[in-house]
């Protein structure tokens, strides 16, 4: 017995001082004299360890292929070692195969499932293949037992953001903030989720948070603009939108956003002066071609007010047609081009009848500018009709009707 363990020992010793040979090799960087060692090594006795080395050296010298051939021979004389398990996922990572990776990081967690890493690559597997249901699982059960760590918290957020947990997500994402306030895509996250919820209160706060520990970052200002933008809060989102045009170049749709920004600012002059640079690059956005409209309407240019507006309506989606029509017959009214003024009118109640406000609009122009009051008063009673006694210009309509009635009765007599 006592010559078998000397036996074993004397095979043994030499192949430690192999093992540590190699290892100095590959961290010195001596890749080409590791492999020779190793493939030497390989040839007299395979072992599922070197194969290891193999992989390593070979994926290091940019050759993945070979390095997953060393590792399946790994994994064939050890299936169930869960680092060899785990090196070939992260391999399949990097080979652009996601759902090989996912299927051998889940055999490793078999094998190690107190590895909390180990589960934070598969989590992190399942949400590269979209899987965010199952990686909210895995992340998860990562947080029952470690609830403090800022990484695994900020990918449970970020699964809990896919999967539409917004209240969660915004918690663990304030709590990262907490222990690293410098997290940059942190705080484009939680504006986002901001957003989601409407509140554009804390959508200020954390743009500001985040500014201020990364001074006038381009990315959180233009997020924050935007974002209070989608929210119609216009007067927050101009400070935002001016901080970051003072130093970065204005694409297209930051001028555009912004100078639908001021119009609502009322800023009129200075929204026409952005949103012509767009409307000459790109005349055919409905949009735009709408808010210029308003945007000359509220500088008394009714002539360049109705051009915009009408190649809004020319070229707008059926969506948006009843808003500005409306829009366009309200300036033919005050250019006292009466006739156009009452079609774009009923073009506007044809795309949206439940807009029963511009069945008055439509009474009051006939009756401005028509003899024949009789049309005012069927879009009147046809007003009433539609809107009933409780709508906001009913009693208007009650009286204007009486009064044409009157009136009528006394040229008869």
């Amino acid at each position: 017995m006592f010559r078998k363990w000397i036996a074993l020992l004397l095979w043994a010793v030499p192949l430690a001082c192999t093992a540590q040979n190699i290892d100095l090799l590959i961290l010195n960087k001596n890749y080409n004299e590791a492999l020779f060692q190793i493939r030497k090594n390989l040839e007299v006795r395979p072992d599922a360890e070197l194969y290891l080395k193999l992989a390593n050296v070979y994926r290091q010298l940019l050759m993945p292929l070979f390095a997953a051939n060393s590792l399946e021979n790994s994994i064939a004389m050890d299936s169930t070692n869960s680092k060899y398990l785990a090196e070939y996922a992260d391999l399949q990572t990097d080979l652009g195969n996601p759902y090989k990776a996912v299927a051998y990081y889940q055999r490793a967690v078999v094998y190690s499932p107190e590895d909390f890493n180990l589960q934070y690559k598969l989590g992190r597997a399942f949400m590269s293949i979209e899987n965010y249901q199952k990686a909210y699982g895995v992340f998860m059960m990562i947080r029952y037992k470690d609830s403090t760590n800022v990484v695994y918290n900020k990918q449970l957020g970020l699964a809990a953001l896919r999967i539409g947990k917004t209240d969660q997500a915004i918690d663990l994402f304030e709590s990262v903030l907490a222990s690293n306030p410098n997290d940059f895509n942190t705080y484009q996250n939680l504006i986002l989720l901001y957003m989601k919820n409407v509140d554009a209160v804390q959508i200020v706060r954390t743009s500001d948070r985040g500014l201020y520990f990364l001074p006038e970052n381009p990315a959180i200002l233009l997020r924050g603009a935007t974002s209070l933008y989608n929210l119609g809060e216009y007067e927050e989102a101009k400070p935002f939108y001016e901080r970051y045009l003072a130093q970065n170049d204005s694409a297209l749709d930051v001028l555009k956003n912004y100078g639908i920004t001021l119009y609502f600012c009322k800023e009129s002059e200075k929204a026409i002066s952005l949103l012509e640079k767009y409307f000459y690059q790109v005349p055919n956005d409905p949009n735009v071609d709408f808010y210029l409209g308003l945007a000359y309407r509220d500088i008394a240019n009714l002539s360049r007010s109705a051009e915009f507006l009408e190649m809004a309506v020319a070229c707008a989606q059926p969506t948006y047609l009843a808003e500005m029509c409306h829009h366009l017959g309200k300036v033919y009214g005050l250019n006292r081009e009466f006739e156009l003024s009452i079609k774009a009118l009923q073009k506007a109640f044809n795309f949206n009848t439940k807009k029963v406000e511009i069945l008055c609009e439509i009474a009051k122009t006939y009756e401005e500018y028509n003899p024949n009051k009789k049309l005012a008063l069927n879009y009147y009673n046809q007003y009433l009709k539609e809107a009933g006694d409780s709508a906001v210009n009913a009693k208007y309509a009650q009286e204007r009707i009486r009064i044409i009635g009157e009136a009528t009765l006394h040229k008869k007599k």
